[in-house]
Formats: structure tokens, C-alpha cells, sequence
């Protein structure tokens, strides 16, 4: 399942044996806020998360994105990357959550933003695990401005900052 420049909030439930794909997409400007609830609730099911969005000039972007494990042997990813440049700011939050009813969940969640400009960024990646059952769990957020030496090795072999910049961000962002 794709969602292209998503807003509002959606609701997804995955049940025995079933997997789901969903890619978030946000690249248009603008302000937008949105939330994925997604309840594991079937034994071996799994749910794999993977968002990229680009916040530019002024946009004001957040994604809430919430996996709920409520069975057994659930596996769950949030990977979500993004880029904030001008004055934008950029927001994720992934939550994964081990239910009491949990048993052997393997969750992760990975959120990267790279700042460029005066852009701004926040990541909040949460666990929460209520049971003693629990196979994997972990979590890591990256928030830093471009590395400049990048920029300086592209322009030292001929290429334009501007040019540079966008070559560092399609690489970033590319992987979906």
C-alpha cells in the first residue's frame, strides 16, 4: 500500500498470517499532520512502515505513526527518513507498543532527518513494552545538518552546491 503526501489519520489492522507494506510519500509543499494506526492483532502477523518526506521553505510536516502488538510472534518496522531545508520543519514520531497480550514481537523503529539551511527537525521514537515476552524490541533517531564535506567533495569534483545538495538528499531519501 503506498500513501502519497498523506494527512488525517488512518486505521489498519493486520490479522493471522497476513503482512503488510505501507510506504508513505510526502515531496509536495504545504502543512500537513497525519497519523497511521496500525493494530497487529493475528498471530505471525507483520507490518513494515517505511516513509520518506521532504519538508521545503516554510511546510510544517508531522507523521504519528503507532504499531500496536496485541498477539504472537508479530514483527513490526518504522523506517522513516526526511529532509527539512529552508525555514520547514519536519516531525516523526513512531510509537511501537507490546501489548500485555504480546508474546515474542520483534519491533523496530529508525527515524532519520537531515537539516539543511535553517531547517528544523524533531524525532520521537517510543517503546512501550507492558509484557516480559518480548523477542526484540528497539528503537533510534539521527537528527544533523548536512555534512558539509560531503558538499565540499562533490564541488571539488565540478559539481555546484545547489547540485551537490540535491544529490545528498535524493541519496538520503531513496530506498522506498
Amino acid at each position: 500500500m503506498k500513501l502519497k503526501n498523506p494527512q488525517g489519520t488512518k486505521k489498519i489492522i493486520v490479522g493471522n498470517n497476513e503482512k503488510q507494506e505501507i510506504f508513505l510519500e510526502d515531496f509536495e509543499p504545504g502543512k500537513r499532520s497525519f497519523e497511521l494506526i496500525i493494530e497487529l492483532k493475528g498471530k505471525n502477523a507483520e507490518c513494515h512502515v517505511q516513509g520518506r518526506a521532504q519538508a521545503t521553505k516554510k511546510d510544517e510536516k508531522t507523521w504519528i505513526v503507532r504499531q500496536m502488538y496485541q498477539g504472537e510472534n508479530q514483527t513490526g518496522l518504522i523506517e522513516l527518513r526526511g529532509t527539512a531545508e529552508d525555514e520547514s520543519f519536519l516531525q516523526f514520531d513512531g510509537m511501537a507498543i507490546l501489548e500485555q497480550s504480546s508474546k515474542d514481537a520483534d519491533a523496530q523503529i529508525n527515524e532519520k532527518i537531515i537539516l539543511f539551511d535553517k531547517g528544523r527537525g524533531k524525532l520521537l521514537p517510543v517503546l512501550t513494552v507492558k509484557t516480559d515476552k518480548v523477542k526484540s524490541a528497539s528503537h533510534g533517531a539521527s537528527i544533523a545538518p548536512v555534512n558539509e564535506e560531503q558538499i565540499l567533495y562533490l564541488q571539488s569534483r565540478g559539481i555546484p552546491q545547489k547540485k551537490a545538495e540535491k544529490i545528498l538528499k535524493e541519496g538520503f531519501l531513496q530506498g522506498i
